[in-house]
């Protein structure tokens, strides 16, 4: 049972689209990804990057056994939704000053909490530094990211405890449509399968390469059945849904 369902799930998950890439893990958390595995020369790494142009930085500020581990996973057996044939609950943790899923886009790159309580024509929507109530939620959502190879972003608490925050880094409007149909798809199969698990809401924080806001976004699972089942497409979705 609980095998079928994870080969449901992935089924639905993976794009028709999807190519392989690498992720390079840095020491000080960031990510590169890039074509395929990097080269040694020397005390330098050297990456072919996703967009094809070489770029190079020292060996040492490389996570090398991370990197290795994270490129050996399997999606399939990485996708942690087994768990949703299981009746059992899950501790609450009590939120850390540190988040473990922080530090996967460069620092700095979100407006700080302060910055955001000012007046501004959105909601307030930020990222802070306060792990989402429940990490197998939280982790299901950056599984489904990352089943859409997007993986420049970081996770946590919205402006509610109920409400699950994602901030993701993405560079044209392809990369847009892939994240949201990627965290509405899992937002709707939580719903449908653990609906007393899945967040009350997600709230979506996009910014372009440069740092800059690329679309807003609080979405319930009502609006994420819409884009999962195809009754909306992608390009309307965000024109319903964005909020500056």
């Amino acid at each position: 049972m609980k095998r079928s369902l994870i080969v449901a799930v992935l089924a639905l998950l993976l794009p028709a689209w999807a190519h392989a890439v690498y992720v390079v893990i840095l020491k000080n958390g960031g990510r590169v990804v890039a074509r395929e595995k990097y080269q040694v020369k020397g005390q330098t790494a050297v990456i072919t990057t996703k967009l094809g142009t070489l770029t190079s930085l020292p060996l040492a500020q490389v996570d090398l056994p991370a990197t290795d581990a994270f490129n050996a996973r399997n999606i399939g057996d990485a996708m942690p939704l087994d768990w949703l044939d299981e009746n059992k609950p899950t501790p609450v943790p009590t939120p850390t000053v540190t988040v473990t899923t922080l530090g996967k886009i460069r620092r700095g790159i979100a407006a700080p909490e302060n910055d955001a309580a000012r007046p501004t024509p959105t909601p307030g929507i930020a990222f802070r530094d306060a792990t989402y109530r429940d990490p197998k939620v939280q982790r299901a959502f950056e599984e489904g990211l990352e089943a859409y190879h997007i993986y420049l972003y970081r996770t946590g608490t919205g402006t509610q405890s109920t409400y699950l925050f994602l901030e993701v880094q993405v560079n044209g409007q392809r990369e847009v449509t892939k994240a949201l149909e990627a965290v509405t798809t899992t937002y709707h199969l939580l719903a449908e399968k653990a609906p007393e698990r899945a967040p009350e809401k997600v709230e979506i924080q996009m910014l372009n390469e440069s740092g800059k806001e690329a679309g807003l976004f609080r979405v319930s699972a009502e609006d994420a059945t819409r884009l999962a089942t195809g009754k909306v497409t992608a390009e309307d979705f965000f024109l319903q849904q964005v909020i500056f």
